[in-house]
């Protein structure tokens, strides 16, 4: 129950964060804060899950809507602001969809490389991390607007796409003789 309160609390903040940027100087660096902590509250609810005993089904599927609703919705807000070209969200929504999509049909990857570069600990920090460095950049560019942080930004930004893009890539490949769950 916490852990699904702490999933619905920060697709909700994120909604209000993108609302009150361009707003007000003082405000706008506390949101660029906040967009750091919406990303870090995903690795939250999924360890109070665990560490209570009370992870569902119900739960898992409330966490991937959650986490493909934030993301998406920064990537959409970012490109419509001028920072990304419109490649990046439709990119990263495709990929999302075509995944989830495979992903309910064959069930995640339990071992081996496919595992590592989808489930593993570390593999879901990397993508944390990098969209939590792309976001809170593009918002700083946003905010301060300097020759330095929009290049940076898009570096920033393109690498958590490629992680992104690599973290899917096993659901492409399935194992011979994959059989759908039905």
């Amino acid at each position: 129950m916490v852990a699904n309160t702490i999933t619905i609390s920060r697709t909700v903040f994120t909604f209000g964060v993108l609302a009150g940027l361009g707003r007000h100087l003082w405000l706008d660096i506390a949101l660029i804060f906040a967009i750091a902590f919406i990303i870090a509250l995903d690795a939250l609810d999924g360890y109070i899950a665990r560490k209570r005993n009370a992870t569902s089904e119900t739960g898992a599927v409330l966490d991937t809507l959650a986490d493909r609703m934030i993301e998406n919705t920064f990537w959409i807000y970012f490109s419509v602001s001028g920072l990304l070209p419109v490649w990046v969200p439709i990119v990263v929504m495709c990929r999302g969809f075509g995944s989830d999509a495979l992903q309910q049909m064959y069930g995640y990857p339990e071992v081996g490389w496919r595992f590592a570069l989808t489930r593993s600990r570390w593999s879901r920090f990397v993508s944390g991390m990098t969209k939590l460095l792309a976001f809170t950049s593009l918002a700083c560019a946003l905010v301060f607007q300097s020759d330095w942080l929009d290049p940076m930004s898009l570096v920033l930004a393109f690498f958590a796409v490629g992680v992104c893009l690599l973290r899917g890539v096993p659901f492409f490949f399935l194992p011979k003789g994959t059989v759908p769950r039905v």
